[in-house]
Parts: structure tokens; C-alpha cells; sequence
């Protein structure tokens, strides 16, 4: 035997002994007597047991059925309520912090409010590359963090500051995450730039006509990218962005432009539709959802942005936005079309002093929004927030359910969400990946 052979075999030998103790299973954690509230929509399980071993949920079963492993460590519950990690499918992470560490309480805050994963909605992919690397390995305290490229018209990068902001140091229109698409662009190498940041999604923003939304989401789907767009891409429309078959449409006022008599090229008075004389219920409009519903495209509601937008700046938006954004999305989730919650934000409430560090997820909100206002019951909101969202970001196999197999993402309640939706916020503890995190920081 060649001494470069036993060399190598002695190197496997010694790589696989100290693997072992990394693959041996940790002692397991038994959350018992618990009323389970596990995201698919179905009722409340009450006086059950959850088994986490390591990052996983190794079963769901009733107290006492099976026997507690030796060294377990046992949760006594009785009397809360655990629903599956909230999962912000819409937020904006870039600009909301001045640095990194700032960026550390913030993301902890979110984490300690219930959220455990995000998807972030275009941005400085630089920025939110690292993040995300931090995040998803657990070195931060923080949710799983997920992130799409942007595509445009070209035109868009010469109106929207964002843009410039989001890309600076490289060519506007240019960077792999802030791309200006054209007639005359190589759409699969685009693709391939897009992919290559880390992105595990396309976000078509603005100005794009529906030729070429056909043939962006098509060569996304080939490269195992998912599609997400506004609902109304200016000039291409609702109805063409479905047709296309993306998976997610984002902003229900958007929604308004599928019955209007002509779509602008131009983005810019998105927010300005005819939501007096155009009705929720118009032909064109049942006829998008029924065609929803059939290629399973997720509604990104996204309601609480412009609620905010109406009540402050209400010159930027269409008279009546509100109204009839509420009456649209409970339109879409009568006719059974799924719908997420994402809240457009940095997940969390900021004024002119910052971010507030100590409120609530905006996730919660959003959450109410759809119970008060849109004809969801709790346990519908909650399957938004989690199956649905967790679907949206393309991880409904890892996530979104309390289910056997699935990332022991967790929020323990101290009340009864199922009686009223306020109390996702009686937070007790967070489970993220098999790990406790508590208010106090523990």
C-alpha cells in the first residue's frame, strides 16, 4: 500500500472519530402539556407532547402516550399555547440600521417577538448576504433570513433613489441584485447573477412588460429560482404575472389595476388606482383569483404599509385605498386563494428616533388586520403567518408547521390565540432550531 493511500485512509479514520460525538443526537427537549396550534388550519390540540431533538421536531404526541427519554429535559406547559414561528414573508432590511451592530438587537428583537425566518424584498444584497449568514448558522440570535434579486425596467433605476442606494459602488442597473432588464438582455446569464448572490428568489419590481416577465420567471423556474412580483408591474398586469405562473404577487391595492381600462408603462402611481368606481368583486377581478387559486399563486397582502400610507400621507395613494384593499384581500381568501403576511418594513415599528426595539413584531398587526378587517379567524391568520408564508419563501419543507421532520421553530403563549389573535404577542418563549430564547435575553 502506497504511503499517500495510507495516508489518506488514516485521515478518514481520523475525521470520522471525531465526527462521532458531533453526530451523536443531543438529549432530547419535551414540551408537555401543551395546546398545539400547529399552522395548517385544522383546530387546537389540546394536552400534547412536542419532542425536539437537536434543531428538529422529532414527534407530536398526546401526554403520556410514549415514555420520556432518559435525560430529557421536560417543559412542563400546562396551560399555554404554542403556534409555529411567525415568518415574515416582506421585509426590507436595508437602510433600517446605521451598522452591523445595530443591526444585532434589532434582528434578536424580532426573533424574541415570535418571528423566526424572513424573507428580505430587495435590498443591498451585500449587506443582507452576511446577515443571513449569521442568522442561519445561529451565530445571531436572530430569524432565518432569506433574500430575492431584483429585475426592472430600465427606466425604473433612473427614477427610484432606492435603487442607487442598494447598488452603490457599482454600475446603476448593473450589480447581480439590482438588475435593469431590456428586450436585448441575456435573461439566463442574468438569472445565473442573480442566483449567484445568495438569492433563492427573483423579485420583478416595475416597468416590464409581460414578454418579459414570461421569459424571466420561465428561466427562474429552470435555475430553481422562486418568482415573486408586484401584483401590478406597470405595464404587465396582474392576470399576465399569474399567466406567467410566478409564484407570489405582492400588495393587494395593486390588485386594483387588473379591472382598470389601461395600465400605466410606469410605476410611479401604483398606489393611485381607481379604488372608488372600480369594485372588489369586478369581473376581471374574480376572474384573477379563480386562475390564482388554480396555479396556487400566494397573495403578498401586505396591508398594514398602506393603512400607515393613508392615515400620514394620504396624497400618495388612491381615495378609498383601504376600504377596498380590506375588501379585496377577504375577496381573494373567500375564493381560496392563499395569502402570506408580510408587513413591508423592517419587521419592526420606527419613528423619527429609530427603531422600537421594545413593540411588538409588526407581524402581529399585520396578523389583526386579516382577522378584523379581511374575515380571517385566528386560526386562518396564524396559517398565513406560518404554512402559507413558510410556502411563499419556498421552505414549506422545512418550516411553517408544527410537523414531525420539520425545524423546531416554536413561539410558547400564555393565552389563547384561537379566541383572540392579540395573544400571538403573550410571548412566553421562542424555540429557533431547538434553541430557547427568552425575553430576559437568556
Amino acid at each position: 500500500m502506497s504511503a499517500s493511500i495510507l495516508m489518506k485512509r488514516m485521515t478518514l479514520l481520523v475525521l470520522s472519530a471525531l465526527a462521532t460525538p458531533l453526530l451523536a443526537a443531543e438529549p432530547s427537549l419535551l414540551l408537555t402539556h401543551v395546546t398545539v396550534i400547529d399552522g395548517t388550519g385544522t383546530a387546537a390540540k389540546p394536552n400534547m407532547t412536542i419532542a425536539i431533538e437537536g434543531q428538529r421536531i422529532a414527534a407530536i404526541y398526546a401526554d403520556g402516550s410514549q415514555e420520556a427519554p432518559k435525560g430529557a429535559r421536560v417543559e412542563d406547559l400546562s396551560g399555554r399555547y404554542v403556534i409555529p414561528g411567525l415568518i415574515d414573508a416582506h421585509v426590507h432590511l436595508t437602510g433600517a440600521e446605521p451598522d452591523i451592530a445595530h443591526y444585532q438587537p434589532h434582528l434578536q428583537a424580532l426573533l424574541r417577538g415570535g418571528v423566526t425566518g424572513v424573507r428580505d424584498m430587495a435590498g443591498d444584497d451585500r449587506l443582507v448576504a452576511y446577515l443571513a449568514g449569521e442568522a442561519n448558522s445561529d451565530a445571531l440570535a436572530s430569524p432565518d433570513i432569506f433574500f430575492v434579486a431584483l429585475m426592472a425596467g430600465p427606466t425604473f433605476f433612473a427614477e427610484d433613489e432606492r435603487a442607487k442606494d442598494a447598488s452603490e459602488g457599482e454600475p446603476l442597473g448593473f450589480a447581480p441584485w439590482m438588475q435593469a432588464i431590456s428586450s436585448t438582455t441575456d435573461i439566463p446569464l442574468a438569472v445565473a447573477e442573480a442566483k449567484g448572490t445568495g438569492a433563492t428568489a427573483l423579485k420583478l419590481y416595475a416597468n416590464l412588460p409581460a414578454s418579459l416577465v414570461t421569459k424571466i420567471t420561465a428561466e427562474a423556474h429552470r435555475q430553481g429560482l422562486r418568482v415573486w412580483t408586484h401584483a401590478t408591474i406597470f405595464p404587465a398586469t396582474p392576470g399576465d404575472a399569474v399567466a406567467a405562473g410566478v409564484d407570489t404577487i405582492s400588495h393587494s391595492p395593486y390588485l386594483v389595476w387588473a379591472a382598470a381600462p389601461s395600465v400605466p408603462d410606469d410605476y410611479r402611481g401604483r398606489a393611485l388606482g381607481d379604488f372608488e368606481h372600480i369594485q372588489p368583486d369586478a369581473p376581471q377581478i374574480i376572474a384573477l383569483f379563480k386562475a390564482m387559486k388554480q396555479h396556487g399563486t400566494i397573495l403578498d397582502a401586505t396591508l398594514l404599509p398602506f393603512e400607515e400610507e393613508a392615515q400620514h400621507h394620504s396624497k400618495s395613494v388612491g381615495a378609498g385605498i383601504m376600504p377596498w384593499s380590506y375588501a379585496v384581500t377577504k375577496l381573494a381568501h373567500q375564493q381560496g386563494v392563499l395569502i402570506d403576511v408580510g408587513t413591508d418594513s423592517s419587521g419592526l415599528s420606527a419613528d423619527a428616533h429609530g427603531v422600537d426595539l421594545k413593540a411588538l413584531p409588526l407581524e402581529h398587526t399585520e396578523m389583526a388586520l386579516l382577522v378584523e378587517h379581511c374575515g380571517f379567524t385566528p386560526i386562518e391568520a396564524i396559517q398565513a403567518a406560518t404554512q402559507v408564508s413558510a410556502a411563499a419563501m419556498g421552505q414549506a419543507e422545512q418550516r411553517g408547521t408544527i410537523t414531525a421532520g420539520k425545524r423546531a421553530d416554536l413561539v410558547v403563549l400564555t393565552a389563547d390565540p384561537t379566541r383572540d389573535i392579540h395573544n400571538t404577542g403573550k410571548i412566553a418563549f421562542v424555540v429557533k432550531n431547538g434553541h430557547i430564547y427568552k425575553k430576559d435575553g437568556a
